[in-house]
């Protein structure tokens, strides 16, 4: 990890309470910056607030798809100064299930957390960024925005709109100084798993996980964050728009 790569610089990781998240706010401040952690979970968001360094980090606990945590969000990233990091990694999977048996209000869930939540906080930030010329904006989606992965309708949806809009907002904003591109992981072991671990066949289960990425294991949460951290930086200057895959080979074949 490069030292003070992020040095006085202020950013917002939501999903910061655990994973990836987590991993990503916790390189942030370890590069000089300070975070705010956004998470629904109040504990876990403590918890990672409390591994940075004292002074680095404020947790801003609720629901990102609310216009009140939202704007709170923004707040207590704007009172450690202007805004120069957003990283959208909150996430929500919804499970498998028969296209048949997809219920509207969990495709609206889905679709809410995975797309509208990162568009909202990209509203909220990114006219600033344009006025002082500088800014990034990286948005965490998945391989399942990039390749179709059956049973997993609204994930794959939410996530293929959410590299696509970063995609639309790179270009529009290229000439601005604001750079906007994604991350794409494979499967990676973090809590967003917690549903296989409790199945009967979770072995089972995670074994086929690591046959699908030709490198024949699952990601860890760091190394998600090492690309998200790269593209975050001043270091990825020429990189607009970018889908990157972080996934084994899985599409690479």
């Amino acid at each position: 990890m490069i030292v003070e790569r992020f040095a006085n610089k202020v950013a917002i990781v939501t999903g910061a309470g655990s994973g990836i998240g987590r991993a990503t706010a916790i390189g942030i401040a370890a590069g000089g910056g300070r975070v705010v952690v956004g998470d629904l979970d109040e504990a876990r968001a403590e918890e990672t607030a409390a591994l940075l360094p004292p002074g680095a980090a404020v947790a801003v606990v609720g629901d990102l798809t609310d216009d009140a945590v939202a704007d709170r969000l923004v707040a207590a990233a704007r009172a450690l100064g202007p805004i120069d990091i957003l990283v959208n990694c909150a996430g929500f999977g919804g499970g498998r299930a028969a296209f048949g048996s997809f219920e509207p209000t969990l495709w609206n869930r889905i679709q809410e957390v995975n797309l509208t939540g990162p568009f909202l906080l990209i509203g909220r930030v990114i006219d600033a960024m344009v006025e002082r010329g500088s800014g990034s904006i990286v948005n965490v989606a998945s391989v399942a925005g990039l390749v179709g992965e059956p049973g997993i309708f609204g994930y794959s949806a939410a996530k293929a709109g959410l590299v696509n809009l970063t995609r639309a907002l790179a270009l529009h904003y290229a000439r601005s100084g604001v750079r906007v591109n994604c991350v794409c992981p494979g499967v990676t072991d973090t809590n967003f798993l917690v549903n296989v671990r409790a199945a009967t066949d979770a072995a089972e289960i995670f074994a086929r996980y690591a046959e699908m990425m030709p490198i024949g294991r699952l990601a860890r949460a760091d190394e998600v964050a090492e690309a998200i951290l790269f593209l975050a930086s001043d270091a990825a200057s020429f990189c607009v728009g970018v889908a990157l895959p972080v996934d084994g080979g899985w599409t690479a074949g």
